[in-house]
């Protein structure tokens, strides 16, 4: 350890996670020293990147300006995830926005206007939550209509041939508190923004050099890093936030445990920037997640391209026979680069945590990219560490045992709602789909689905706590997109004065965003107007790259 008064952290590996790490941790405790050691010899991996509203709120904490953000980065909006051709592969889709449950008091109140993040923070495991008075009218047969049309009314903002921007002017009719959206980031600038914008002006240091040697001090512990500069480098705690290089975790090999994920299946995928033929008509503010033959493809349109990348098995299907599929019916515009292939080994360390060393985001593993989890992952290992750091009574020791835990339950959370996607399909077309149904058979996915939808961890407060990542309603809505028997499930008791109340509730929300949907502007011709300073995507690539 340094015998320095002030609190020293080592962040090997810049880019997205290393900045946002650094500037959270700053942030956060602004009288620690923070430095990032950022290879030059490590390429970025930049496709486009759909994030959580975890990255939503990441920004707000900072104080970074949305507009600035938006700007310098190429991002966009975005309500939610359109999952396409998932439950019998004929084009029907199924848009998941972000629909945070609230608790009765919030049915008892004026519709929508009441609509706050801290409302969903209040919910407990004992109250009857919106979605049960929603599941308790789809089994009356009151609701016939599916999750996302009946629910919160935000469908109306997303329609492929004319979608709606947030604003109207520059003004938030839509309740910005309640995180009703989150973005599509270029991932290639979002890093940069971060440091320039957040963690260098806040002090965190910034140094080039690649680690040449991890020189320990016990079986659990660092005590300096070597750079290839001949620069040694001391802390009190060392983050690792290399991703899937691993420079510092691979020194503990011997000592990490790692939790595999059977039951999801993908392995790789293969990506490509595709560039728009009329970002006009093609740029949408949901994230498409496509299901294909053997896997599936996501599809982000950034300012100005789309990022997209077919996720599949190399068990299940040939890289050539991916290629074929790909570039034919995805890479529609002109491809950027030739598609390109990213592997992983789908599973995260138990022990992230120990010493004085903590692995952060992909890091710690990795199980596919469904449901845009990177970012959101690489803060909730980011949250979690600082949270924990600020518990402790001497700043030097963290409690492993909890971080560990804690980031278990992200990881856990993960792969099981990213695997319900697959196995619960009622797809029959192919024989990867029909595996799929024999695997959510294997491990009674339908049985997990009421578990999740149930258990306390999967509430927004279990969320903010660390305890899961995709909460409550997620669950209990992708049994009504896919088709799952929900008329048994069981709920809480309702009376008939709350039932109607409910009823005059999802009536109200439906009906009110239908109309007032119409009122709020084309969302490209926002974003140009409003967010690009009247640039076109074009227009703004020249003046961004040169």
């Amino acid at each position: 350890m340094t015998n320095d008064k002030k609190l020293n952290i080592a962040i090997i590996g810049g880019a997205t996670s290393g900045w946002m790490a650094a500037a959270w941790l700053k942030k956060i405790h602004p009288n620690t020293n923070i430095t990032v050691v950022e290879s030059p010899q490590v390429p970025k991996i930049g496709v486009g990147e759909s994030v959580t509203v975890h990255v939503t709120e990441f920004l707000r904490v900072l104080e970074l300006d949305e507009d600035d953000v938006m700007f310098a980065t190429g991002a966009v909006y975005k309500y939610g995830n359109d999952f396409i051709n998932w439950v019998h592969g004929k084009g029907e889709n199924e848009l998941f926005t972000f629909s945070f449950n609230k608790n009765k008091q919030h049915l008892h109140s004026s519709p929508y206007s009441g609509a706050v993040w801290d409302s969903s923070l209040e919910v407990t495991e004992n109250d009857t939550r919106l979605t049960d008075y929603w599941l308790d009218l789809k089994q009356q047969g009151i609701i016939n209509k599916t999750f996302d049309k009946s629910f919160n009314g935000l469908m109306d903002f997303c329609h492929k041939s004319n979608p709606r921007a947030p604003f109207i002017d520059n003004t938030p009719y839509l309740p910005p508190t309640d995180l009703i959206y989150a973005y599509h980031i270029n991932a290639e600038k979002f890093g940069d923004y971060i440091r320039d914008k957040s963690a260098l002006p806040n002090g965190v240091n910034h140094i080039l050099g690649h680690v040449s040697q991890v020189v320990k001090s016990d079986a659990q512990s660092i005590e300096k890093v070597v750079l290839d500069t001949g620069e040694e480098i001391y802390a009190d705690f060392f983050l690792d936030c290399t991703g899937f290089h691993r420079v510092l975790m691979k020194e503990f090999s011997d000592n990490i445990k790692w939790q595999e994920y059977p039951h999801c299946p993908a392995n790789r995928s293969m990506v490509c920037q595709v560039e728009y033929n009329d970002p006009k008509t093609e740029m949408v503010n949901a994230t498409k997640s496509i299901a294909m033959n053997k896997g599936w493809v996501f599809d982000i349109d950034v300012y100005n391209r789309r990022g997209t990348g077919y996720v599949y098995s190399n068990e299940f299907v040939s890289d050539d026979e991916v290629y074929d599929e790909f570039t034919k019916k995805i890479i529609t515009g002109k491809a950027k680069f030739e598609p390109k292939i990213i592997a992983w080994d789908k599973k995260s360390m138990k022990n992230p945590g120990f010493g004085n060393v903590c692995a952060i985001g992909m890091t710690v593993g990795f199980v596919e990219p469904m449901e845009a989890n990177m970012l959101g992952v690489i803060l909730n290992t980011v949250w979690t560490f600082t949270n924990l750091l600020s518990a402790s009574e001497d700043k030097k020791t963290i409690d492993w045992d909890t971080y560990n835990e804690l980031v278990g339950h992200t990881f856990s959370d993960v792969a099981d709602f990213i695997s319900v996607h697959y196995t619960l399909t009622q797809r029959t077309d192919t024989e990867f789909w029909h595996e799929m149904q024999s695997w959510g058979r294997k491990y009674n996915h339908k049985e997990l689905l009421l578990d999740k939808y149930n258990d306390y961890k999967n509430t927004i407060n279990g969320a903010a706590q660390g305890l899961s990542f995709f909460p409550d309603y997620m669950w209990i809505q992708l049994a009504d997109a896919w088709g799952i028997d929900i008329s048994q499930w069981p709920n809480k008791p309702i009376t008939n004065d709350e039932r109607e109340l409910a009823k005059l509730h999802f009536d109200y929300v439906s009906n009110h965003m239908k109309i007032v949907s119409k009122q709020f502007p084309s969302y490209y011709e926002f974003l140009k107007e409003h967010r690009f300073q009247g640039l076109t995507p074009n227009e703004w690539h020249d003046k961004m790259y040169g």
